[in-house]
């Protein structure tokens, strides 16, 4: 009877101690779980808040441009023949392919933007290469710079959507408009810079 007992008590201090194991076990994965889902949130946090202040960055470069191309030619970049989109004519005005009428650089002008805040590189091509358009045609320009640059011809913000440009501006207001619309692409986080008399 004794050994009986004892063969039985036996059994229960396993049985006893492997469910003790399995629990511990879940708690530590739980843990875990909690953790790595901290983790993602806090560096989900990190990256928007580092995408927000690049946009910061950016804009403020491109309202810089914005100043200096008004100064030197008396106006905000736009496309008098509405043959460019808005963010087209942005960068192709700030980066030096329109000149002070609207109409093609070729070749063009010393930029307005620093190149390496918005990642291309104008230096990297031979003038040669530019293909002979006019405005009318300016389809193939536009193919030539997206393959050179090997992005569209737009300045885009940290999460990929094209920067809005407005001038004239839709609602009558003096100045442009120039903003990002943000991490959803719909919202609009920036600012608009009015007219500097």
């Amino acid at each position: 009877r004794g050994v009986a007992q004892d063969g039985v008590g036996k059994g229960r201090g396993l049985m006893g101690k492997a469910a003790f194991t399995i629990i511990e076990l879940l708690v530590v994965l739980a843990i875990i779980a909690i953790l790595a889902a901290f983790s993602v949130v806090s560096f989900h946090h990190v990256l928007e808040d580092r995408n927000r202040k690049q946009a910061k960055v950016e804009l403020e470069a491109l309202r810089t441009a914005l100043v200096s191309y008004r100064s030197d030619y008396g106006g905000y970049p736009k496309c008098p023949q509405e043959i460019c989109t808005p963010g087209e004519c942005l960068f192709l005005s700030l980066a030096g392919f329109h000149n002070e009428k609207g109409g093609l650089q070729l070749p063009p002008y010393r930029p307005l933007v620093p190149p390496s805040i918005f990642g291309y590189d104008l230096s990297s091509f031979d003038a040669a290469e530019i293909p002979n358009v006019t405005h009318n045609e300016g389809k193939s320009l536009m193919l030539w710079l997206s393959q050179t640059l090997d992005k569209d011809v737009a300045f885009l913000d940290p999460w990929g959507s094209e920067y809005v440009y407005e001038y004239p501006r839709e609602d009558g207001e003096k100045g442009y408009l120039l903003f990002s619309m943000g991490p959803d692409g719909k919202t609009g986080e920036g600012f608009h810079e009015d007219d500097i008399k």
